[in-house]
């Protein structure tokens, strides 16, 4: 995820100056009891940090929090010929010591909510773990590895649904943040960790 291309009105919040952000979702670690519907920094999974760009350093601006855009959220996500159905709840970025890192969704999948939102030109980022430490918690994405070019993907908005046909299914480092840019598309990208959380298995769908 390095080269700087002009980015489109999702994108550009998507990739900060200076900042690139790495998503992650693997095994985590959750301090106490918390419901459904809240999020945590993980600390044992491999890190939801954003990795400095070229020439970045430590200093670098506050992104400030994420806004949400405009439209109906996501609730849920099914990927039936994976067996995945998971609500949605929406994710941030927070400060955790010296990095930027998103936030995890707790018992669900995560809408980054500076992504695009359902049905809308733009890219909607929706993360998920592939394991979970608690079994409390939703490993959501176990098994999106199982997803292959042309299976379907619905995604809910309340009464509405939202379907997305796979186009590309990719293994990436953990340090490429071109999976969250933006164009003219309307596309979903589902994004967890690979089984051995080297690396970040990658699924994109584009809406029929």
């Amino acid at each position: 995820m390095r080269t700087r291309e002009r980015r489109t009105r999702h994108g550009s919040r998507s990739t900060f100056v200076a900042i690139g952000m790495v998503v992650a979702a693997g095994v985590v670690t959750w301090f106490g009891t918390a419901p459904r519907g809240t999020a945590t920094v993980s600390t044992d999974e491999p890190p939801i940090v954003m990795a400095a760009a070229p020439g970045a350093t430590d200093t670098a601006a506050d992104p400030g929090p994420a806004q949400p855009l405009a439209g109906t959220l996501p609730t849920r996500i099914v990927v039936a010929k994976a067996g995945i159905d998971a609500p949605i709840d929406e994710v941030g970025i927070v400060r955790d010591q010296s990095a930027w890192v998103w936030q995890t969704a707790w018992q669900a999948a995560g809408h980054h909510l500076d992504s695009a939102r359902p049905g809308q030109p733009g890219n909607m980022v929706i993360t998920g773990h592939v394991s979970v430490a608690d079994s409390r918690n939703l490993a959501a994405f176990k098994t999106l590895d199982k997803v292959t070019v042309g299976d379907e993907v619905d995604v809910y908005s309340g009464g509405q649904v939202f379907r997305y046909q796979i186009d590309k299914v990719d293994v990436v480092a953990p340090t490429n943040v071109k999976i969250l840019r933006s164009d003219h598309r309307s596309t979903v990208t589902m994004i967890t960790c690979t089984h051995d959380l080297k690396n970040r298995l990658v699924v994109t769908g584009t809406l029929l």
